[in-house]
């Protein structure tokens, strides 16, 4: 279990609560204010709510952005979650190489590399993979 400061707990909480749906990783990042949530298997739906309900309102309580991931055991299929955009996918022991569309690769790795460097983390923290190649 990864242990999380204050204001990390708080912002866990209310979403929870919120949503009803269990997260299992929370990411604050302070740069830009916003928070990405990864939430259990089978939680996504309950977590968006109709509408998209559930994150407005939990955007409009905590005054950040939200993003929301669902977690998978399938290292594939979590890795699918993350990069909807993917083509294939090849895992070897702790590194990730992921072929995406040519036209999408710039939406992947973000500004600045913000998307891709979010998503090492989420999956360093949930599955202790150290390296990610986009091609």
């Amino acid at each position: 279990m990864r242990e999380f400061d204050t204001e990390t707990l708080y912002t866990l909480r209310v979403f929870e609560d919120i949503t009803g749906a269990e997260v299992r990783d929370c990411i604050i990042n302070k740069n830009n204010g916003s928070v990405v949530f990864v939430v259990e298997n089978g939680k996504m739906g309950l977590a968006i709510g109709r509408n998209g309900s559930n994150i407005k309102m939990a955007e409009k309580l905590l005054k950040k952005h939200i993003k929301v991931y669902e977690y998978s055991e399938n290292l594939e299929e979590f890795i699918k979650n993350l990069i909807p955009h993917i083509r294939r996918v090849e895992i070897k022991e702790d590194k990730v190489i992921v072929w995406v569309d040519p036209r999408k690769k710039g939406s992947v790795i973000g500004k600045a590399g913000s998307n891709i460097n979010l998503i090492r983390k989420i999956l360093e923290r949930n599955c202790k993979i150290s390296k990610l190649e986009v091609r």
